[in-house]
């Protein structure tokens, strides 16, 4: 059966974030035969690549695991290649989805069919150095300003957190 979704993983050094990343895709409640994970390691030089396996021994859908060393465009890119749902959803090796994230990703976009890219809400944790903490207290105030503004039900920041 073809995957309706594609996960799309590009990570490097992310070994304190990526196993709650990781389990947070593990817990979805979409159905598991129409999900597929694919992660690119930008060849890490910690323990990310070890956590990963370990963690995917119990997945219930499919999964391919590239290593690339060409950057973040170049990992995007071999995750679109090897892409097989009708949709893509990026995590970041930091995100921690809800159960319904997938599911209600791609409810939207089966309702807005002239939608090309969509963003969901997400959370961060665990976040270590200048730059995480930098996005992870961007997302937080976005959030924030969103919700207590009522002006707008979705943000128009498009993140990576999004379908193509």
């Amino acid at each position: 059966m073809k995957p309706k979704v594609t996960i799309g993983m590009c990570v490097k050094n992310a070994e304190t974030t990526i196993k709650e990343a990781i389990e947070s895709i593990l817990n979805q409640d979409f159905p598991p035969e129409l999900m597929e994970l694919i992660i690119v390691d930008g060849c890490s030089n910690d323990r990310t690549l070890s956590i990963i396996k370990d963690c995917l021994w119990r997945v219930k859908f499919r999964t391919k695991i590239f290593t690339a060393n060409g950057g973040l465009g170049w990992q995007r890119q071999i995750v679109v290649e090897n892409a097989e749902g009708d949709y893509i959803l990026w995590v970041d090796a930091d995100m921690i989805l809800t159960n319904d994230y997938v599911k209600r990703q791609v409810d939207f976009m089966e309702k807005n069919p002239k939608v090309g890219i969509a963003k969901g809400l997400e959370s961060l944790r665990n976040v270590k150095g200048v730059l995480p903490t930098l996005e992870a207290l961007s997302r937080s105030v976005e959030k924030m300003v969103n919700h207590q503004s009522f002006k707008n039900k979705y943000s128009k920041t498009l993140g990576t957190g999004g379908y193509l």
